[in-house]
């Protein structure tokens, strides 16, 4: 008779296979988060890469054609309720203030949010680049947008050279605003001024 403790009393002819179902099913995850199409790429994978292609319109009717080349744009995927993203925004549109004459384009598009409450968002904090809030006919679903990017915590920037090659990804921001802003100033700085 076996004791609780007694490694006798482990029954290897239940937890093998329990154990093999278990193991057997993450492989199967991890071989299609990886496969692409399956699940998206996570944003860091895209650096060095060409940016998704998308067309949208924006809140003021201005479609946006991401594969046209020539300027570095910033997309800043955020959403209202995002305290981090509203956290940044004042670093996103002082960055645009700042790198706006020089050839930086900054596309907001909003996750999971009403286009009610983006548009007052918009209007309350004085956001003077291109919002994307929903899409119209003929535009790239944000669905496909998002997935394509590999977003799954807001926010999360993108920053695009002029040939389209994605440079830099962050995905949040980290506790230093001010560090935050510096850092991705330099980026853009350095990709305005190599592409001139």
């Amino acid at each position: 008779m076996s004791r609780p403790g007694n490694p006798k009393s482990f029954n290897t002819k239940r937890t093998y296979p329990a154990f093999i179902l278990i193991l057997a099913a993450g492989l199967l995850l991890a071989a299609i988060y990886r496969v692409p199409g399956c699940f998206a790429a996570r944003p860091e994978d895209l650096v060095n890469k060409p940016a998704p292609s998308f067309v949208v319109t924006d809140l003021d009717g201005t479609r946006i054609n991401l594969t046209d080349p020539g300027q570095v744009t910033l997309i800043d995927f955020w959403a209202t309720w995002c305290g981090p993203c509203r956290e940044i925004t004042p670093v996103i549109i002082a960055l645009h203030k700042t790198y706006a004459d020089q050839g930086l384009a900054v596309l907001g598009i909003a996750v999971n949010d009403t286009r009610k409450n983006v548009e007052k968002y918009v209007e309350d904090n004085g956001i003077p680049y291109s919002i994307i809030a929903a899409t119209s006919k003929g535009d790239t679903p944000l669905t496909k947008i998002i997935q394509d990017y590999g977003v799954r915590a807001i926010p999360t920037l993108v920053l695009v050279d002029k040939s389209g090659i994605v440079r830099h990804v962050s995905v949040g921001t980290g506790a230093d605003k001010a560090k935050f802003q510096e850092e991705l100033g330099k980026l853009i700085s350095d990709l305005l001024e190599k592409e001139q």
